[in-house]
């Protein structure tokens, strides 16, 4: 499979990157993998490496949400007497009997055997229903999304949304776009929602049948309510000989042709938690509040930072780069796509107003930063609902394919792609600079949310690519400016090499083999500083040249879609690495000037001029990042987005808000899944945690079980080494990437190409379309050290991609 750089494409849990490690639902936490008995004599020494025992011990993959329906949906003794049951043909991939060994081995979590909140459980009796029980719950839905809808065009008859340019509006308009068929689809993802909680009252549905076992009540297909156009449309009949990927990610599973495409729901690696069963966000174990995210943040997560011993800020820019290719969580929209103010004097003092989306971070009155500016309230909207046609608990949608695809270059739609391609050439679209300098098409979008007058007076706008968060920071527009430049540099050769080869061979030959770089690159360099090599190894999710060495073969049971708690939480961890500050380094004469992060969020005009997009790759590649763990720039906790405001966002707040909103389960329930004894107490978790951010734990929860846990870990020397918790998520993720992706490569290239594939590294591409730079280390990802060399780009030691294995006709 991708071994031979072939079947990657897929996350499985999948994504966020760029930044942190708050983890969604409650707290990132520095975790350690045991405390010495002579630092505490109470607590018995454990092996450093018991966690990574622990988890190469566990059965893989993991089950998850698609393993339980699949047991239970074509089950003959689940609800054998049920008239309304659905109906299936015999099938020997889909065993009938839920009780088989095929199903019932044990997969080594560690839940009591009166614990039913997880996957290994049987389905709830469902209590009797009627046709009139559905409609009117169904009637009850609609009516719901009717009157939030009302509110919605009410708010844009005052004209009431963010202030333009203020921080929540460059978030919820620039960073997290979201686009109007997702808005669409969640009208019928919120009727649904709330048709679910009607029913869940009309028949008595306990909270745990409603999350696990609603979906089973009554069939809509036929209903009126399910408009079918608010469902992400099926492709057309899938060519199973096709060369190329799909921009949209269909037909990457023929079983299956919408598994991991574009406008579907996360998938759920471990079941959800809302406060109802349904859609309310999670609250403590008792029944009430969970603790203010933002108390949480100033609790829990210092704002001072611990250096990585080994890698750089391009880590943390590679890995927002992947991220950003593989989840893009849509939000909820007012009337026309407009954002939903939720803080707003306006709208707190008239209750009618506030829409239901709404979910605000409330600020404590004495908070040490907020206070002096009296902020009692943060902008907050819960994302958009997945749209379905069944019962069950709410879902989100991703509107990213789940493959490591390229889509951040390439977007995820042939409209999207077409007006990013030059049509000429196989090239993508550019614009030159006076001295020939190859940067991203201007976005000449006035309400892009980052175009600002004073530049497009001056014919500088921000930039367009496959992804609209491309303006972020200017970090990571100088990683889509490359790879778009490593596209038409590709493109160029092979009609150099194949001239007769027309306008679409040359581009999809080019992007095909750009997907295969980028995956190569990010499990080569990236992934080890995440997982360790150790489980690397365990996995085997090392990058294979031969085609006879072992490998993952594509299993279409397997399902693409990316984990919620993955994008939601675990895959956040890269935010605690953001740096407060960005370097520049002049290479020449070695200058080194420093600017504020803030400086360079949405504002990524210096691109324009000569020399700084090499001064800052070679910033990115000089200092240390900051290690992962439950320490952050006081640049992200309240200071982000805030431009010209003298404050901005909270990015731990946001973080933890957003597990929340997304029903992510509790740290105990991931202790379990992951092998580990549930704690029953705070003192349970010493060995497991820093003794400060335990400490600080217990400060804001009242018990153990609201707390979610996920981050990362203790760096040690070869790797960034994370939690058990978080690894769990992220290596299911890079499973099932490999698991459940068809890359063309493995069966229709010659092993020359794949071996060509195999030289690629960042070291090249950054020399390669970054010339002024001059050199760079052998790997850009590590500091500089005696086995990482600074070396000239010029150099035989940093391999070329001989794109002569593409050529065609005769020699």
């Amino acid at each position: 499979m991708i071994h031979q750089v072939s079947h990657w494409g897929n996350h499985d849990s999948s994504s966020q990157v760029a930044l942190l490690v708050a983890l969604a639902t409650g707290l990132s936490v520095l975790i350690r993998d045991g405390i010495r008995a002579n630092e505490d004599p109470q607590v018995d020494p454990v092996p450093d490496n018991q966690s990574l025992i622990t988890l190469m011990s566990l059965p893989w993959p993991r089950r998850d949400q698609e393993w339980y329906v699949r047991r239970w949906e074509r089950s003959r003794t689940m609800t054998p007497d049920d008239p309304h049951k659905r109906q299936f043909e015999d099938d020997p991939e889909n065993p009938d009997d839920p009780d088989g060994p095929e199903w019932t081995t044990h997969d080594r979590s560690t839940f009591p055997d009166n614990d039913t909140w997880n996957w290994n459980r049987r389905p709830s009796d469902l209590p009797d229903w009627t046709g009139d029980d559905v409609s009117e719950s169904l009637s009850y839905g609609s009516m719901e999304e009717k009157e939030k809808t009302k509110v919605e065009e009410e708010l844009a008859k005052r004209n009431l949304s963010l202030v333009r340019g203020s921080p929540s509006y460059k978030h919820q308009q620039a960073f997290r776009k979201t686009d109007p068929q997702a808005t669409k689809m969640a009208k019928l993802g919120y009727m649904m929602g709330h048709a679910t909680t009607k029913m869940k009252d009309r028949i008595n549905l306990t909270r745990e049948t409603a999350t696990f076992d609603s979906q089973w009540v009554g069939d809509m297909s036929a209903s009126p309510y399910c408009d079918k156009g608010l469902l992400r449309p099926h492709p057309g009949p899938c060519n199973s000989l096709s060369r190329y990927r799909s921009v949209d990610g269909t037909c990457n599973n023929l079983k299956n042709p919408t598994w991991g495409a574009s406008f579907t729901p996360f998938r759920r690696a471990l079941p959800p938690d809302y406060g109802d069963g349904v859609s309310s966000v999670r609250r403590a174990a008792d029944g009430g509040d969970l603790p203010s995210a933002r108390l949480v943040s100033t609790t829990v997560h210092l704002n001072k930072l611990a250096d990585s011993r080994s890698y750089t800020v391009l880590t943390m820019t590679w890995g927002q780069f992947v991220d950003h290719d593989i989840t893009l969580t849509a939000l909820s929209k007012g009337s026309g796509g407009r954002s939903i103010p939720c803080c707003s004097e306006e709208i707190l003092l008239q209750p009618s107003l506030y829409h239901p989306e709404c979910n605000p971070i409330m600020i404590p009155k004495d908070d040490p930063f907020y206070a002096a500016f009296n902020q009692t309230c943060m902008e907050f909207t819960r994302s958009a609902p997945a749209p379905r046609c069944n019962f069950g608990p709410r879902e989100q949608l991703n509107q990213q394919t789940a493959f490591l695809d390229g889509s951040i270059i390439y977007g995820t739609s042939e409209k999207q792609l077409a007006s990013l391609r030059k049509h000429q050439d196989g090239l993508l679209q550019s614009q030159v600079t006076l001295d020939g300098r190859e940067l991203l098409p201007a976005s000449q979008d006035p309400d892009d949310g980052c175009n600002v007058e004073d530049q497009t007076h001056y014919d500088r706008f921000c930039f367009t690519s496959g992804d609209s968060r491309v303006n972020e920071q200017i970090l990571l527009t100088v990683m889509h400016t490359v790879w778009a430049r490593q596209h038409n540099l590709l493109a160029l050769e092979l009609k150099d090499l194949n001239p007769d080869w027309d306008d679409e061979r040359l581009f999809q030959e080019a992007r095909k083999i750009l997907i295969a770089q980028i995956q190569h690159i990010t499990y080569n360099e990236y992934v080890p500083s995440i997982i360790g090599p150790n489980f690397m190894k365990h996995l085997k999710l090392s990058p294979q040249v031969e085609r006879d060495e072992p490998s993952h073969d594509y299993d279409e049971m397997i399902h693409p879609g990316i984990a919620n708690e993955f994008a939601a939480a675990a895959y956040r961890f890269g935010h605690s690495q953001i740096q407060g500050l960005i370097q520049k380094i002049d290479g020449p004469g070695m200058n080194i000037e420093f600017a504020q992060l803030n400086t360079f969020l949405f504002n990524p005009y210096s691109l324009y001029d000569p020399g700084n997009m090499a001064n800052l790759v070679r910033g990115e590649g000089a200092p240390a990042t900051p290690a992962f763990g439950y320490i952050f720039s006081p640049q992200v906790t309240g200071r982000l987005f805030r431009g010209d405001s003298p404050f901005g966002l909270d990015l731990v707040s946001m973080n933890i808000q957003r597990g929340r909103d997304h029903g992510v389960g509790g740290y105990n329930r991931w202790r379990m899944y992951c092998g580990l004894p549930p704690a029953s107490n705070f003192s349970d978790l010493a060995r497991d945690m820093d003794a400060g951010a335990l400490n600080s734990i217990t400060k804001v929860y009242r018990s153990i079980s609201p707390f979610c846990d996920y981050s990362p870990f203790d760096p040690s020397p070869g790797h960034l080494e994370f939690s058990m918790t978080f690894k769990m998520p992220s290596n299911r993720t890079l499973l099932n990437l490999l698991q459940t992706s068809v890359f063309p490569f493995l069966s229709q290239s010659p092993s020359e190409q794949l071996a060509e594939i195999h030289k690629s590294s960042l070291a090249r591409v950054l020399c390669d379309n970054v010339p002024e730079m001059g050199s760079i280390q052998r790997w850009p990802l590590r500091k500089y050290a005696t086995g990482n060399p600074r070396l000239p780009c010029s150099s035989m030691s940093i391999p070329r991609v001989d794109l002569g294995a593409w050529e065609e006709g005769d020699l």
